[in-house]
């Protein structure tokens, strides 16, 4: 059965093992597969050939497998989430709210990363499966009697990345979109012996105000161990990039991904083609081949009867141009459909009202990316905020998309607009900061303040020509 990513497959899962995906699960797998054959690389789908490159009728063994030997992906896909991804936090994240949040910023996950570095990786994840998590959590209570002891003993919030194949099933309330539990897979890497380890699956299944894990065996399910938290809701925060519901989701480069599968089977038989086509086959007319087999080679010749003859036959060079006709085809649909530009240029020429359009359809998408990730990071700091008892900071993420720095003439002409009183001094260093002439942390009103100040002073100082005046004798 094939299942489909906007409609779950019908039926019923019976089972008392938390190891066990949900029906909702199951019809976002094959869409999931897809967008880890085109981000996985060559390797992968050389893995995974018998699903991506099949073997072709009477094709041997042999050839088979330096068909796929050859075969390279063009990460055409994984280029588009990359350049998405830097689209939209082209610019640091904006973090307003007490000194502690921007300390707890610097290190978001415990793990040394700051929030851009987080916030980078959960949107390329969110962008490849259509959705990622942050699951908000809390080390275990300490001897702490209040924040700044529980601070110097390193007791914090930290996020947890999860991509969404990590998520098997989840309950929600009736009604509502309020998660009533949550199971999450992953896998923990144990010590064995002296210097060997093993791998061992793990299910965390979070309910409000508490978690049970469970490990899987190689005959049975062991429940591990079990522990509370402060929080009444579970502290789990979707990132979607094409939401279809709660935790449901669609890969919002899924046709390109589709398209970039079909660009790797094509491009695996023009290079195997070309392959055996750059090897010309020799022909003895007139051999007899049970008389022994033939040597060849520049040091040696053949020795024939009148009447025989000896060439080689090749294929025709013209006959590869439809396949990489084919492949540009593709390549240009990729580059159409893309979320963002896939080259710096398109294939064809096109109007200027033509690249305004499309550059108004890319930010539109990128700007709905971006409120999906600015919502999920201030419910995420809210979550943190909820644990330390402290108002949570305010997250802004910049909609300025595209990179355009200002050029001298440009800074002339403005100089020039506020010195005619046009425009104004605050508007002035708004648009140098937009224009990638001031740095983006710099703050206009306390530059404003500062001008100010310098005028006042100027004003106030006298001159030395004012104070050699002055001092002279007014007889002199």
């Amino acid at each position: 059965m094939v299942y489909s990513a906007n409609v779950p497959p019908t039926g019923a899962v019976v089972s008392e093992s938390p190891f066990v995906r949900s029906l909702e699960v199951i019809g976002m797998m094959p869409d999931w597969s897809v967008m880890a054959a085109v981000t996985n690389g060559t390797n992968y789908l050389r893995d995974m050939s018998e699903t991506y490159l099949p073997q072709e009728p009477r094709e041997d063994d042999d050839a088979y497998q330096t068909r796929v030997d050859r075969s390279v992906l063009s990460p055409y896909t994984s280029r588009l989430i990359e350049t998405a991804a830097g689209a939209i936090l082209r610019k640091p994240i904006h973090i307003e709210g007490d000194p502690y949040w921007l300390e707890l910023a610097e290190n978001i996950d415990g793990l040394g990363s700051n929030i851009n570095e987080y916030a980078r990786r959960a949107l390329v994840s969110s962008l490849t499966y259509g959705h990622s998590a942050i699951l908000v959590d809390y080390p275990a209570a300490s001897e702490a009697r209040n924040l700044a002891e529980e601070r110097a003993m390193g007791r914090r919030p930290y996020f947890v990345h999860v991509d969404a194949p990590q998520i098997w099933g989840w309950r929600k309330e009736p009604g509502t979109n309020r998660l009533l539990q949550v199971r999450i897979h992953d896998y923990d890497v144990r010590p064995l012996n002296e210097f060997g380890e093993e791998q061992v699956e793990e299910m965390r299944v979070i309910y409000p105000g508490r978690y049970d894990l469970y490990t899987l065996g190689q005959e049975l399910v062991e429940f591990t161990a079990t522990g509370g938290y402060s929080l009444s809701e579970i502290p789990l925060v979707p990132i979607y990039s094409n939401r279809r519901g709660l935790l449901v989701s669609q890969p919002p480069l899924l046709d390109i991904a589709n398209l970039n599968i079909t660009h790797y089977q094509r491009q695996a038989d023009l290079i195997h083609a070309l392959h055996i086509a750059a090897m010309p086959t020799l022909v003895l007319e007139g051999w007899d081949d049970t008389t022994g087999s033939a040597t060849m080679g520049v040091n040696y010749a053949i020795a024939m009867q009148p009447g025989n003859k000896a060439y080689y036959v090749q294929a025709d060079a013209t006959s590869f141009d439809a396949q990489m006709a084919e492949l540009q085809s593709l390549e240009s649909q990729m580059s159409t459909l893309g979320v963002t530009k896939l080259f710096g240029q398109k294939f064809v020429a096109e109007s200027a009202e033509a690249k305004r359009i499309d550059q108004a359809q890319s930010n539109s998408v990128l700007s709905i990316i971006s409120q999906e990730l600015e919502s999920a990071l201030n419910q995420a700091f809210s979550f943190a905020a909820q644990y330390v008892g402290m108002e949570p900071p305010e997250i802004k993420i910049d909609r300025d998309f595209d990179y355009y720095r200002l050029i001298g003439q440009d800074v002339s002409v403005l100089a020039q607009l506020n010195q005619m009183g046009k425009i104004s001094d605050a508007m002035l260093l708004e648009i140098l900061r937009r224009g990638e002439i001031l740095p983006d942390t710099v703050n206009i009103e306390d530059e404003m303040e500062a001008v100010g100040r310098m005028a006042t002073e100027i004003v106030e100082t006298p001159s030395a020509v004012e104070e050699e005046t002055s001092n002279q004798d007014p007889n002199s």
